[in-house]
């Protein structure tokens, strides 16, 4: 018997085939059947006549117990049980221990796979491979582009990509490019989700010592049991939005957020604006500065966050009080603010200090270790209600002042691994199976905050992810390098958190840590502006009205402006295009959120997903769909002057040109630095005007730099 995922051909010989056992998923839409070969402990997976995929090994046994050094297989005909549409068969291992397997049924046309062995010991890990098409590729897991240090996710001459294949991934949250989730969605149209918090290692094509198998995927898993799930599609976008809906669809934010966010890393009150006009007025000198500018110069913004430092106490965060004389007025401020149409939202961490810290210790309210270099805080434990609601009574009492949402902040960071730091949380979950979801937890108590404040328009964003956390807010892609790579890097992580359920996500245009090279701040720009959530800063706390050349080692601090700035004014012309283009298709973005919402559709659509029958788009993250309608290819490496475009079917009409192209075809695009090529698909309701007229209309508000002295006479 020939095995056939998708018309690509395996050889696998079911001579042995003892007593075939099947059974149908039930769900909406295809249900996978399971196969079983007991002998050798194999399963295969299909939906109606078309094979998926099988949990298969090479003359052992698909599932495993591996403690790193030694892989036990399960021997032998199994016992038998039948619990309805499921099947219980149990095994021997090689050393003579009992393991149960679990095959069943599952939600959303699933197959479920429970595996377990009796005597595991601490430092084993349950294992299963899967056999794959030599072709196959697979997206998601992580929003990097590799696992480990996360600046190997933007280090110049990389070469991977979207697919996965050939990497190794262990599954344990790192900072601070932080969105991770245990599912991952071929481009042959099925997905494999393991129900498990616990850290995991995947590797596709290769084995753990680095030996090239195309057509092997292993996972294994610490923790008591290993629980496969493998998900139909038919497509790949079908199969992630079934994983979405199994885990809980995302959360519809407010409209607000589908319009363009500011920040600086840090605001001073500094006694003069960028260009030495004094500044004397009631509120914090560089928020006024952001405000005044950029409605002088058109550039649109729904809301402003005030990143740490923020608060009097350790860390410029303390007992969560405002420090007067960086936020001066800080409640007229947040009404000033709000009377020129923009929210204002806070920087939130996971831990406490200072006095609370004292208060939360005497409570029992924090997690039983200390933050490395912040041995004044303590992390705060979410699975203590007394906790979560007691911080929660903090966050409430700034809601109640004006702050509609909460940027929560390093979630990732300091939570015990079960390795450094034994025990477990206050709701038994041990330290070391919790280091993952510790995420999900923190976003859960944010979002709780405001439903118990009535805050309906409210609105946390995250940095760290894990599934189901995007039930409760939107995310950020962490502090990404403000280089060529990084954007690339920022690229990328769009399209993996697209697949894992995280169809809200932006980045910090221009990358973090210190300031980009002018076209690197271009270019990402205009990727931003095509990401669901567009936010500009920090900039090294700088703005392309008060720039320095490339190169330069000047940067803005608490003594304000001390050398002579650039006022860039092709640079504002493209903030000021893409952040209206971003702002104009706010209704666009909207809907498709809640289409995200309503079904697990993602915004951002990787070209494999929309178009699976198209082999070569398997590693093409260069461009991508934004939404059904949209087709964008951000531009990252600097200096190019041209790229490709691959046009997919159908009938494309070229944003800046107003030309009709029909697909599929390769076109070749100019791009100076502030031309994204972008496509609307035809005959839809999509309309972004003539933008070769709206560029010459930006360039021309931005071309003289606004009257400060001024501007600055009418914040009252």
């Amino acid at each position: 018997m020939q095995f056939k995922p998708n018309g690509r051909s395996w050889t696998v010989f079911l001579a042995a085939l003892v007593g075939l056992s099947v059974a149908t998923a039930a769900g909406e839409g295809p249900g996978i059947s399971f196969s079983i070969v007991r002998e050798t402990l194999a399963i295969f997976f299909a939906a109606g006549d078309a094979p998926v995929t099988a949990l298969s090994a090479e003359g052992r046994s698909a599932l495993y117990v591996t403690d790193g050094k030694k892989r036990v297989d399960l021997l032998g005909a199994p016992g038998e049980r039948r619990d309805g549409d499921a099947t219980e068969l149990v095994y021997e291992t090689a050393d003579g221990r009992k393991a149960t397997v679990r095959v069943a049924p599952a939600e959303e046309g699933a197959c479920r796979v429970r595996f377990t062995v009796e005597g595991e010991g601490e430092f084993e890990k349950l294992g299963a491979t899967f056999r794959v098409a030599p072709d196959e590729a697979f997206y998601g897991l992580m929003e990097r582009v590799v696992q480990g240090s996360q600046g190997k996710s933007w280090s110049p001459g990389m070469t991977e990509g979207l697919d996965l294949r050939g990497q190794t991934v262990d599954l344990y949250v790192l900072p601070t490019v932080a969105v991770y989730a245990p599912f991952y969605v071929s481009s042959a149209g099925y997905g494999v989700y393991v129900e498990s918090d616990w850290p995991g290692t995947y590797r596709f094509g290769v084995t753990a010592a680095g030996k090239t198998v195309p057509t092997e995927v292993t996972i294994e898993y610490e923790g008591p049991e290993l629980v496969l799930r493998i998900i139909p599609g038919p497509t790949p976008i079908e199969a992630a939005e079934r994983y979405s809906r199994a885990v809980g669809t995302s959360i519809l934010p407010p409209r607000f957020a589908f319009e363009p966010f500011r920040w600086r890393d840090e605001v001073w009150d500094l006694p003069t604006f960028y260009d030495g006009t004094p500044y004397t007025g009631p509120y914090n000198s560089m928020v006024v500065e952001d405000v005044m500018m950029m409605e002088a110069l058109g550039i649109p913004c729904s809301a402003y966050w005030i990143d740490r430092p923020w608060g009097l106490g350790s860390f410029g965060y303390g007992d969560m009080v405002v420090d007067p004389s960086r936020l001066p007025d800080f409640d007229g401020m947040i009404d000033w603010l709000e009377s020129k149409g923009k929210k204002t939202l806070l920087f939130i961490g996971p831990w406490v200090m200072d006095a609370m810290k004292a208060e939360a210790d005497a409570k029992g309210y924090g997690v039983k270790n200390s933050i490395p270099y912040l041995p004044q805080g303590v992390t705060l434990d979410f699975t203590n209600p007394e906790a979560v609601a007691w911080w929660q009574d903090a966050l409430i009492g700034f809601i109640g002042r004006g702050i509609v949402g909460f940027k929560l902040d390093r979630g990732e960071e300091n939570t015990p691994d079960g390795q450094l730091f034994r025990g477990s949380y206050f709701d038994g979950t041990p330290y070391r199976e919790g280091h993952n979801a510790y995420p999900l937890w923190f976003a859960e108590a944010g979002h709780g905050a405001l439903e118990r404040a009535g805050a309906a328009d409210g609105l946390v964003f995250l940095r760290a992810g894990w599934r189901g956390t995007s039930r409760y807010g939107i995310v950020w892609g962490g502090d990404t390098d403000p280089s060529e790579w990084g954007l690339r890097s920022a690229i990328i992580a769009v399209e993996r958190a697209a697949a894992i359920n995280f169809p809200i996500w932006g980045s910090d245009t221009g990358g973090y840590n210190r300031r980009p090279p002018r076209e690197v701040l271009a270019r990402w720009l205009a990727f931003s502006a095509f990401t669901p959530f567009m936010e500009v800063g920090p900039m090294a706390n700088l703005a392309p009205w008060s720039w320095l050349p490339d190169g330069s080692r000047d940067e803005l601090t608490a003594a304000g402006y001390t050398f002579k700035t650039t006022y860039d004014a092709e640079l504002l012309a493209i903030w000021n295009l893409y952040a209206n283009l971003h702002k104009d298709l706010a209704d666009y973005t909207y809907a498709q959120a809640r289409l995200a919402h309503e079904r697990g559709t993602p915004i951002v659509r990787p070209m494999i997903f929309a178009y699976p029958n198209h082999p070569g788009y398997k590693d093409l993250f260069e461009q991508y769909l934004f939404g059904p309608d949209l087709l964008v290819r951000p531009v990252w490496k600097t200096g190019t002057k041209e790229v490709e475009v691959q046009l997919p079917e159908g009938t494309w009409i070229d944003a800046w040109t107003r030309k009709e192209i029909a697909g599929p075809t390769i076109v070749t695009v100019s791009t100076p630095t502030y031309v994204m090529p972008i496509y609307v698909r035809k005959g839809s309701s999509v309309d972004l005007g003539d933008l070769a007229a709206r560029w010459a209309r930006a360039l021309a508000q931005t071309k003289t730099p606004p009257d400060l002295k001024a501007l600055a006479r009418t914040v009252k």
